[in-house]
């Protein structure tokens, strides 16, 4: 029997700030589904919400500057091909503005780690200075 091995990615991607709620449910059921087809595991979504952007995007298509958008976050288990399809999608999406997919991990093996419990968020502790420094 031979054992799935998979690879661990996270996917952010902002969405224009106009954008409706019925453009939010289809986006990520084109996400899910495209997961899903390529036999991958979604392991967390996230709705940040809507956030001011660090820079102004343009939207070349409609000559427009965005300041705000709205964040989606996907944590997932997929092999092969599957984040360059994803990828794909979002660039053919109007109203996907920017998007990100960072690898987390390497050659895991599906069932032990849809078995781990999702980690905690820690917080990173910075240490106080001495002002005298």
């Amino acid at each position: 029997m031979a054992v799935e091995r998979l690879r661990e990615y996270e996917t952010i991607y902002i969405v224009r700030p106009d954008a409706g709620e019925e453009e939010f449910a289809r986006l990520r059921e084109r996400v899910e589904g495209i997961i899903e087809n390529e036999g991958g595991h979604l392991l967390k979504f996230d709705d940040w919400g809507q956030r001011k952007l660090a820079y102004e995007i343009h939207d070349k298509s409609e000559s427009r500057r965005f300041e705000r958008g709205n964040y989606q976050y996907y944590r997932y288990l997929v092999g092969g091909n599957t984040v360059a399809e994803i990828e794909r999608n979002l660039q053919l999406i109007d109203s996907v503005l920017k998007f990100l997919t960072v690898k987390l991990e390497d050659d895991l093996i599906a069932e032990e780690r849809l078995a781990r419990p999702e980690e905690e968020e820690v917080e990173e502790v910075i240490p106080a200075q001495d002002d005298d420094e």
